[in-house]
């Protein structure tokens, strides 16, 4: 499945939603993410920002925003896509990638770093979406 395609989206928020257990590790989110490629020409040409719409352990809508969209979210992680490529191959730790600023965050740090198995979801499906990436 081709990353950068409303399909992809919809894989991607399909598998947050059919694991009970990224529901039950993101119960009490409350917010939008917006995850954020920025491009360096190896996979991508342009910077890529995928919007989830993340509310009580579901995803309620997913989609790639074009350029100039502002849609409102809560929180934004953006990194280059060599660093998106190595936590998806796992190269790069999350935990480590994060503190050392490859990864820039937006939004409520202390209230995003209390759902730590929640991310681990969805980096995991993220992985599995993007293994030919």
């Amino acid at each position: 499945m081709q990353f950068e395609t409303q399909a992809w989206a919809d894989e991607f928020a399909k598998c947050l939603n059919n694991n009970p257990n990224y529901e039950k590790s993101a119960k009490t989110w409350e917010g939008a993410l917006v995850l954020e490629f920025k491009a360096e020409g190896k996979k991508i040409t342009k910077n890529v920002k995928l919007w989830l719409d993340l509310w009580h352990g579901k995803c309620r809508s997913a989609r790639f925003l074009e350029d100039g969209d502002d849609t409102p979210n809560e929180f934004a992680i953006s990194a280059a896509e060599s660093t998106w490529y190595g936590l998806v191959t796992g190269e790069i730790d999350p935990s480590k990638a994060m503190m050392s600023g490859k990864f820039k965050i937006a939004g409520n740090m202390g209230k995003l770093m209390r759902f730590p198995l929640a991310a681990a979801y969805i980096i995991k499906y993220m992985k599995r979406l993007l293994q030919d990436w």
